[in-house]
């Protein structure tokens, strides 16, 4: 593990970045076969040739040092004297610079070059130690993405008041581990920098909140599926599951179920991110027009609770929301629905899901 070895004086440094940014600056480094130094780098950003975010507000220098020090901490990059290389001695490092980069200002990352980067990440020593360790049992260490989705527990977080300070408080369940921030550049650090990175840019994780938002709980999952047919048969599953329920839990013509529920149920217990769930809604909806009803909950009432709009955001996460649509709490189900390729007309109906 070449990037875990460097000490560090500072363990605090992640910042939200987007991903796809830091993978056009490794490239462009890459592309200079003298390597390039720190202003070079950030003309080619403030001129427009690399974008980092979908912004076209051109970045502050603090930005800008954020994520080359990104790339540095991670082992992507690597400083001799006063300019930046390429780490090709890292196959992670390598493999990245096989992947086309995301072109303009597209976040998208693909799935392998989102998987070395997340990579990158689990091999780096302050990473491990202030958030993704937590996840996994004390005598394992994590050596891959992959080893993380499979090994991972779910981590519950929650704010909470000691005297006049604010803490950030992680807890593992199952493990009974659990790790204080305090400080307000640890916690930053941790939950708007390893949570984001984790959750929202190398998909490792999932979140939802409690319906009392007394506890936010954080689970890791599968990879994105990175075939239509993968696709088809991850969401293909979860209907297999949702069906499943209504032999226990039937109580007429209909069954209800709650999706913070579901999520829970279905999502943590098979590793499953909340898209993958809420798209089986979508495909049982499209198949079985009138045999799957809604519960629709009103903005207001859903956030009630919150008392930020980080939490506002937080909440809504234990809703369904299908497209222009409002928030979904329930989805209760007609006992006519099956797993069967035929539709209540009788047509035959394929169980995939259209491209």
């Amino acid at each position: 593990m070449p990037n875990s070895a460097e000490p560090t004086s500072n363990p605090y440094w992640m910042r939200s970045v987007s991903f796809a940014g830091l993978q056009r600056l490794l490239t462009a480094i890459a592309g200079a076969p003298d390597g390039l130094r720190a202003g070079e780098l950030n003309a080619l950003v403030l001129a427009g040739r690399i974008a980092l975010t979908e912004h076209r507000i051109p970045p502050k220098p603090t930005t800008l040092y954020h994520y080359r020090n990104t790339l540095v901490r991670l082992g992507a990059v690597v400083r001799r004297q006063r300019t930046l290389h390429a780490n090709l001695a890292d196959p992670d490092v390598a493999a990245l610079l096989h992947a086309p980069p995301p072109v303009d200002d597209d976040r998208s990352l693909e799935c392998r070059a989102s998987e070395h980067f997340a990579n990158l990440v689990l091999k780096n020593r302050d990473c491990r130690a202030l958030f993704f360790n937590l996840f996994l049992p004390s005598d394992h260490t994590c050596s891959s993405a992959a080893d993380f989705r499979e090994r991972g527990t779910p981590v519950t977080w929650t704010r909470r008041k000691s005297g006049d300070r604010s803490l950030i408080v992680f807890h593992n369940p199952v493990t009974g581990r659990s790790v204080r921030y305090g400080l307000r550049v640890a916690a930053h650090a941790v939950l708007y920098g390893l949570r984001y990175w984790a959750r929202d840019e190398l998909a490792l994780v999932d979140e939802h909140c409690e319906r009392a938002m007394d506890a936010t709980t954080l689970f890791p999952v599968a990879p994105p599926p990175s075939s239509a047919t993968d696709r088809q048969a991850a969401v293909l599953d979860a209907v297999h599951f949702l069906l499943s329920l209504r032999s226990s839990r039937a109580s007429g013509e209909w069954t209800t179920l709650a999706v913070s529920d579901l999520i829970r149920e279905y999502c943590e217990t098979h590793r499953r991110p909340r898209t993958v769930l809420f798209s089986a809604f979508d495909w049982l909806q499209h198949k079985w027009p009138g045999h799957v009803h809604l519960a629709a909950t009103p903005l207001g009432l859903a956030t009630i609770a919150a008392t930020s709009p980080q939490q506002q955001n937080l909440a809504l996460r234990r809703y369904y929301k299908p497209a222009n649509g409002p928030y979904i709490s329930h989805v209760s189900l007609h006992r006519d629905i099956t797993a069967a390729s035929r539709d209540p007309e009788g047509n035959h109906v394929r169980l995939a899901l259209n491209p």
